[in-house]
């Protein structure tokens, strides 16, 4: 029996914003910054209605292409009184951080220079900055800067003369005062095509620390050239970033070709980090990233109780330029009570290192992966690094390759693992903090050693938990092993294996994706505990079961739609059929 389930990318736990009324500020490309700002009189920047714009007030952007870094001068004041940014109703919005050039000389067969001078990029020319920074392990001589034909990003190269042999490259040079960039743009006219470099760092982050209640929504961003955002700086930027701000929402955007990071939730100065209610409180959902070199959304304490629900991230470093130990889908550092969410991550690419799907790594604590489709990653789908737990992994599917961990107090739930065992390597090299529950206030520091992990419910599909080392805690029953994958040996008393060849395939669209598995009778033979704060207890290492951000029990019994479960079969599905069972992801509503 043929089993169909539509899978919205608008999940349960979003927030619902009202604005209460204020000025509506209007920008379009046909308007002036010396006009009062509304309908009929509107300004010609984004950047002039972020500097007037004031608590409660929208300002909405007309179509066009705007080449500028909005610099938000205010949030707002409370829920009701956001400042928010949104693209006009059913307009196409573009905010990007290149500039056109149309004064490209030919060289020879396809190979065209310009020059420049250094003043045309302001204080910050991307052609004179590497990315650099730490844990960046290969590719480290790229610049910052990128050149695109028709919205077709090129690969950087060493030398001049490997632009000659490459089509679709470039390469640049500073000499004095002028930048020069020579690119190869094969039979094509660049002085006739769209082409354009990055000049920009970012396009819509400001540069005050903590704004609060700003709304993004409905944009098309392209082409900022920020630098690699590791952890350990004390600015981390990217396309678009909250500089550790607080009650933020981004959704309905698109981000293209971020030489970095798409959305940065991120460390900044001046921020007290032991006080939780200064910072983080974000949702960022139903946004499409793609092509950033680094990571789709990832950063350094700000995503702490946020929610991230719904975007489709893809082809994360696709051109794998440069990378290391900080390339992911996803990726937080010190984050506490986080919600990740239905979100569908595809393609994420490397060269050596990196290249996760989903990465919470280092003291981070309270969070939850539910209802994710991952799949097509160079490395693990999901690395859960240095974290004392509770981590929750409930109702996703994880295609492709296994979980990563040296992490404690993980609890697996409902999911469907295909090819996706599960790999333990204990870091007994450093230790991470661990917080009071529901605070960002630090009461140890461990080792990541195993213990107190549980798998309860779970379908695995060709890969299973027999290599996984017993531990301190931990526990494993009522899971389903198909097709050679085998169980724990230290537990599913209750689980089943069975030799029945699952099928399980991939459909891409283009902003969505559906996937069809098969399962046998005996799968739904499997009738398990519900899961939840009963039947896991209380993790000794952070005193907390799992709950959500203020304290409340979690019960995983829902699946990934939303849908009550009547009797808790395996799988992220409570519907569950023997034969094929289909979920679709496909985009929520956009505006």
């Amino acid at each position: 029996m043929k089993r169909s389930i539509r899978m919205s990318a608008l999940v349960m736990g979003v927030w619902v914003c009202t604005l209460a009324a204020g000025r509506e500020i209007h920008v379009s490309k046909t308007g002036s910054d010396s006009a009062v700002g509304d309908a009929q009189r509107p300004y010609v920047t984004i950047g002039k209605a972020a500097a007037e714009a004031q608590a409660g007030d929208t300002v909405i952007v007309h179509a066009g292409v705007y080449r500028e870094h909005i610099k938000p001068a205010r949030g707002g004041d409370s829920e009701d009184r956001r400042i928010a940014y949104r693209a006009a109703a059913d307009e196409q919005v573009f905010i990007k951080g290149s500039e056109r050039i149309d004064s490209w000389k030919r060289q020879e067969a396809g190979v065209w220079k310009v020059e420049l001078p250094n003043a045309f990029f302001g204080d910050y020319n991307p052609y004179a900055l590497n990315v650099s920074g730490g844990w960046l392990n290969y590719g480290q001589w790229h610049h910052r800067g990128d050149v695109y034909l028709n919205g077709e990003a090129f690969y950087e190269k060493q030398t001049v003369d490997e632009v000659a042999a490459a089509q679709n490259s470039w390469h640049c040079a500073i000499q004095g005062d002028t930048t020069i960039l020579t690119a190869n743009f094969g039979d094509a006219n660049p002085n006739a095509e769209l082409t354009e470099i990055n000049v920009r760092e970012s396009l819509f982050m400001p540069e005050i620390t903590g704004l609060r209640y700003i709304t993004v929504d409905g944009f098309h961003f392209a082409h900022a050239a920020a630098n690699w955002a590791p952890p350990v700086l004390e600015l981390q930027t990217g396309a678009v970033g909250t500089r550790m701000g607080k009650h933020w929402v981004i959704e309905n955007c698109t981000i293209t070709n971020a030489r970095c990071v798409g959305i940065i939730l991120g460390h900044a100065p001046g921020v007290d980090y032991e006080d939780i209610e200064a910072f983080g409180d974000h949702v960022v959902r139903n946004n499409v990233i793609r092509r950033c070199g680094q990571a789709g959304i990832a950063g350094q304490k700000g995503a702490t109780r946020s929610l991230i629900a719904g975007n489709l991230i893809e082809e994360t470093n696709y051109r794998r330029e440069f990378g290391g130990w900080e390339t992911a889908a996803i990726k937080f550092h010190n984050s506490v009570d986080t919600v990740i969410q239905g979100n569908l991550i595809r393609g994420v690419y490397r060269q050596k290192e990196g290249a996760f799907g989903i990465w919470i790594d280092f003291g981070n604590q309270g969070v939850r992966i539910s209802g994710n489709l991952i799949y097509h990653c160079e490395a693990e789908t999901v690395f859960l690094e240095m974290n004392h737990g509770p981590t929750l992994v409930d109702n996703n599917i994880l295609i492709g390759r296994p979980t990563r961990a040296n992490s404690e107090a993980t609890v697996f739930a409902h999911n469907l693992f295909v090819d996706s065992g599960y790999v333990y390597t204990p870091d007994t090299g450093r230790r991470s903090g661990y917080f009071k529950p529901h605070t960002t206030l630090t009461v140890g520091r461990k080792t990541g050693t195993a213990q107190d992990d549980k798998w309860y419910n779970n379908i695995f599909v060709r890969a299973g938990l027999d290599d996984v080392k017993d531990a301190n805690g931990y526990a494993s029953d009522y899971n389903v092993f198909l097709a050679g994958a085998r169980k724990s040996r230290f537990g599913d008393e209750h689980s089943v294996v069975d030799a029945y060849a699952a099928e399980v395939v991939v459909h891409d669209e283009p902003l969505g994706a559906m996937v069809e598995f098969t399962v046998n009778e005996a799968a739904l033979g499997v009738t398990g505990p519900r899961v939840d704060a009963e039947l896991i207890g209380v993790f000794p290492t952070v005193g907390q079961t799992i709950e959500d951000r203020y304290g409340r029990p979690i019960a995983v019994d829902r699946d990934m739609q939303g849908n009550g479960r009547r009797q808790n079969l395996p799988g992220p599905l409570a519907e569950l059929r023997a034969g094929k069972n289909t979920v679709v992801w496909s985009l929520g509503p956009r505006r």
